[in-house]
């Protein structure tokens, strides 16, 4: 049965208060496919066909990460830099992918509202990672969009998760309980 991909590109996944409650609600869900880059990985180094055959398996794939200074983390760089290859993803032709939705989801630290052309961090959040948005459509990804999540702390870690697995699956055009 095919099954959403869920990518975690935390390179620290034990030291994020909202990682551990995020992961349990898609765990839990037999609808996603849950792999941590962290445990996939030696010196940022991946099992190529292992992790291709892990995208073309899936019915959607989503990439989750903190933001780090404006981008993602080296952990989720270096997958999307090992993994999309020319022959596999793409070619003199264009993408390969042939329209797999692909869907970012992140978490700042910033409150959300910073993200603007008038908040502290100067514009929106979606055009800090209009690289992603632009190499997932040059591979072929129908790019869907982003989900954020801002300074989840505290007593709000498990409605925070939930609340970003609901948004998810919204994108992902599915309820958001299995």
């Amino acid at each position: 049965m095919k099954k959403h991909l869920l990518i975690i590109g935390s390179p620290e996944p034990s030291s994020s208060g909202f990682l551990l409650p995020f992961l349990d609600t898609f765990l839990k869900d037999p609808r996603f496919d849950v792999r941590i880059l962290v445990d996939h990985q030696t010196n940022y180094q991946f099992d190529l066909a292992q992790e291709q055959d892990s995208i073309d398996s899936a019915l959607s794939v989503t990439l989750h990460f903190p933001i780090y200074w404006y981008s993602m983390p080296a952990l989720m760089k270096a997958w999307l830099d090992s993994i999309l290859t020319f022959g596999w993803a793409f070619d003199a032709k264009g993408g390969l992918l042939e329209g797999k939705p692909l869907l970012s989801s992140v978490t700042t630290g910033a409150p959300l509202s910073s993200y603007q052309s008038n908040g502290k961090n100067l514009r929106p959040l979606d055009t800090y990672l209009h690289h992603l948005e632009r190499t997932a459509e040059y591979a072929g990804f129908n790019y869907i969009g982003l989900v954020a999540t801002d300074q989840v702390r505290g007593d709000n870690l498990n409605a925070a998760a939930r609340k970003q697995k609901e948004a998810i699956c919204a994108k992902l055009g599915i309820n958001a309980i299995a």
